[in-house]
């Protein structure tokens, strides 16, 4: 639209300027001198009000990039204004991964993968991150030794052109590389192109230090939150991990239901740290095999006070601040029945109830103790749905909960084989943790260089397992291989296996050694 202006505007002007010219009866030689000198400023006019357009575009788009604090959102940002500024089909930013030599992006402009990784000095992105150069491709980019073409194999796209230049930090160090593809023009990439892309690229670098602090940052504060509630959940071997999974559940109904991205976080701060208070609860009750006594429920209850005590004394940005008390309020019902204040639907928020939903769930289908078994998937359905007729629990997000299957995340089930000893494992596949469900089983025989156990399951000889194995005062995480297994007579689905713990560090392994030497004498 701007450019159809442009040229509207030199035609009308030149117009009007010979007919002026005319009507004034200039000699020729010198009207043609003037009209040569008009034609010259006007062509140097439209460059000087184009290159103020353009820098004006730029400065708004850098504007922009402040209010942008993930990658994500950032990236998605960056490719899509850079394709428009330059009028280009698609562009990508990598960023600079200096401890494993790579540049990475989570974000090119409509491509099918989500993450391309490339080696630095590698393709044409890779060779800008390792020379620093600008490069410009306005032939086919096939026929250039440096492109790898395996991005376009893996999206369907067809690179024609290419301008690719580097981003840099204050400090001149190379953080990250923009590259734009196939201009539309068939002029191709142009000088000026070049320039607005560097122009772009200087003010980049400093909005993607600041980013990258604040996603450092966000991961410390979550690392720590992360690792607060598991040492708390640790202290009861079958709660390992409830946190965590809380989380998962949580997240994922907020993120069906669409929800502000400061109530997912609210919510996700809340879940890790809902269960937090029971580090004031003692261990005689915590780790009580039996049924509580009323007094002893009553003390168990005050973990959610004790929730809200600690919370309460750590500063959580104005954003954040309902985190306390919706952590606190996971064991209220919409009826008003539930502890610590008997809130009802009307003072309950869509946060508290969300977390209730995930917090009952993963209660329901992993806790073992002698007095509650676990529940199946479906028994642990229907109890939820009775409780929502009841009206305890939001029956919306229940529905939605369990109709959009959210409830499928990885997760862990323990069973207590006697009080000293408990044992979980999951297959490892292609050197990965997968999402399978944990398998339980009762071991018959533990030693410092693996275990024997009975398993409803074949396992072939050289399967690898990732082994959670618990101990009185002592929790053990290794990578275990399979080095035994044989069915049972007559017994079907029944199988003998033999593991043989193959990353065990020698403290451990002697620390073990002592742990079943205890657990020996105490048997005898």
């Amino acid at each position: 639209m701007q450019k159809k202006y442009y040229i509207f505007l030199i035609l009308s002007s030149t117009l009007i300027f010979i007919v002026s010219l005319y009507l004034l009866k200039i000699s020729v030689i010198f009207s043609i001198i003037i009209i040569i000198t008009y034609f010259f400023l006007t062509y140097l006019t439209y460059h000087i009000v184009r290159q103020l357009f353009d820098y004006e575009r730029v400065y708004k788009i850098i504007s922009e990039l402040s209010h942008h604090s993930d990658f994500q959102s950032l990236f998605n940002y960056v490719v899509h204004s850079i394709s428009e500024l330059l009028s280009a089909e698609r562009s990508s930013i990598f960023l600079v991964n200096s401890d494993t030599n790579v540049l990475w992006t989570i974000a090119a402009e409509e491509l099918e993968i989500k993450e391309i990784v490339l080696p630095i000095g590698q393709g044409i992105a890779g060779y800008v991150a390792k020379t620093g150069e600008v490069v410009v491709i306005n032939d086919d980019v096939y026929n250039d030794p440096r492109f790898l073409p395996i991005v376009d194999h893996k999206t369907g796209f067809r690179t024609k052109t290419t301008l690719c230049a580097p981003i840099y930090d204050k400090k001149g160090n190379i953080i990250g590389v923009i590259e734009v593809l196939n201009k539309k023009s068939k002029r191709g990439f142009t000088n000026y192109d070049v320039n607005l892309l560097k122009l772009f690229c200087l003010q980049l670098g400093d909005v993607i230090i600041s980013v990258q602090l604040y996603n450092q940052l966000q991961m410390l504060l979550e690392s720590l939150l992360k690792s607060f509630a598991a040492a708390i959940d640790a202290r009861d071997p079958t709660t390992k991990g409830h946190s965590l999974r809380v989380m998962k559940y949580a997240l994922n109904i907020a993120k069906e239901m669409k929800l502000p991205e400061n109530d997912v976080k609210s919510l996700q701060y809340a879940a890790i740290l809902h269960d937090v208070g029971k580090i004031g609860v003692p261990d005689s009750i915590l780790l009580k095999a039996d049924k509580f006594t009323p007094e002893e429920y009553e003390v168990m209850k005050k973990h959610v006070e004790i929730t809200r005590e600690i919370l309460s004394n750590i500063y959580f940005p104005p954003e954040f601040k309902n985190v306390p008390t919706v952590a606190c309020s996971h064991h209220e019902f919409m009826d008003g029945t539930g502890y610590p204040e008997g809130l009802n639907k009307e003072k309950l928020s869509l946060l508290s109830r969300i977390l209730c939903v995930a917090d009952i769930y993963d209660a329901l289908i992993s806790y073992d103790r002698p007095y509650k078994p676990p529940y199946t998937q479906q028994e642990a359905i229907k109890i939820m749905y009775k409780m929502a007729d009841e009206g305890k629990l939001d029956k919306e997000i229940l529905d939605l909960f369990i109709t959009k299957k959210l409830y499928q995340i990885e997760q862990r089930k323990f069973v207590r084989i006697n009080k000293e000893v408990a044992f979980a494992w999951r297959k490892l596949q292609s050197g990965e943790i997968k999402s399978l469900l944990p398998i339980i089983s009762k071991t018959i025989n533990v030693s410092a260089r693996g275990l024997q156990f009975i398993s409803d399951e074949f396992l072939p000889v050289g399967t690898y397992l990732e082994v959670e194995l618990y101990l009185p005062d002592l929790t053990i995480e290794t990578i275990s291989k399979v080095v035994h297994s044989s069915k049972f007579e007559n017994e079907q689905n029944k199988y003998r296996i033999g593991l043989q713990f193959i990353n065990l560090p020698q403290d451990i392994e002697i620390e073990l050694q002592s742990c079943l030497k205890k657990l020996e004498q105490q048997t005898n």
